[in-house]
């Protein structure tokens, strides 16, 4: 059986949308998305996978809360299995096997069973109309995502210098949080930020975020700070910062 994220990324090859565009679109990485379609979840924040396939889904033209649905089939499937093969270890220090009856070992079987007939009767329709064409899309943008890598925090912060007539924008974590800076349309970083760092970027007209558990960050520009733009956990998306500290939502 596919597991879930073959099956998204079917869905995404059969539109003959590319990667690349999805990115532009949601402003999520190149590499949690690769990490997505290849069920490397470790690598993404926790606090943060639900939300990148939401924003995926629609994306590649899925029903954000069915796709999430199917993802929470799915994971418990696994978990049932992850569970019959516990069932069968030997007791950790006993040298015995688990003393689980026979009805508790079928009760079990059953379950994984139904989960997984559920998840193949939801399986993603091929008649789901494609979102706007790839070429609607900012193709500029797209390449400078492409061919940019996606620097760390840390390294971003060595390599800007202030210039005349820049602003510049303070980040700090009061939390774990992940952040998508654009800077002017042009620079573009994807930062997963630690409680207690504080990253600072310069531009000269304007600062794009979308910021995941916005009540974690702290941002300040030109001295001038803000107060958290949205509660801890929640994911504020298109935020824009003028060089006159307007904020645009």
């Amino acid at each position: 059986m596919e597991s879930f994220s073959d099956q998204l990324r079917k869905q995404r090859e059969e539109r003959k949308i590319r990667l690349s565009d999805v990115a532009v679109q949601t402003r999520i990485s190149v590499k949690f998305l690769e990490a997505l379609e290849a069920e490397n979840f470790e690598i993404m924040p926790e606090t943060y996978i639900r939300a990148f396939i939401r924003d995926y889904a629609k994306a590649i033209g899925l029903d954000p809360d069915d796709t999430i649905r199917r993802f929470d089939l799915y994971t418990e499937s696994l978990k049932v299995q992850q569970e019959q093969k516990e069932a069968e270890v030997v007791e950790k220090g006993s040298g015995k096997p688990l003393n689980l009856s026979n009805t508790q070992k079928i009760a079990l079987g059953v379950v994984g069973i139904a989960i997984l007939a559920v998840l193949s009767y939801l399986a993603f329709s091929p008649n789901k109309k494609p979102p706007v064409t790839p070429d609607e899309y900012n193709y500029e943008n797209t390449r400078i995502a492409n061919e940019r890598k996606f620097d760390s925090a840390y390294s971003a912060v060595t390599k800007q210098v202030a210039k005349p007539d820049s602003s510049r924008l303070v980040l700090a974590a009061t939390d774990t949080v992940w952040v998508n800076l654009v800077i002017d349309e042009g620079r573009t970083y994807d930062l997963l930020l630690k409680p207690g760092n504080r990253v600072s970027f310069w531009g000269k007209r304007k600062f794009d975020m979308t910021i995941g558990n916005a009540g974690g960050l702290l941002i300040s520009l030109n001295g001038h700070e803000y107060p958290p733009l949205g509660k801890t956990g929640v994911v504020i998306r298109n935020v824009t910062i003028l060089k006159d500290g307007t904020i645009k939502k």
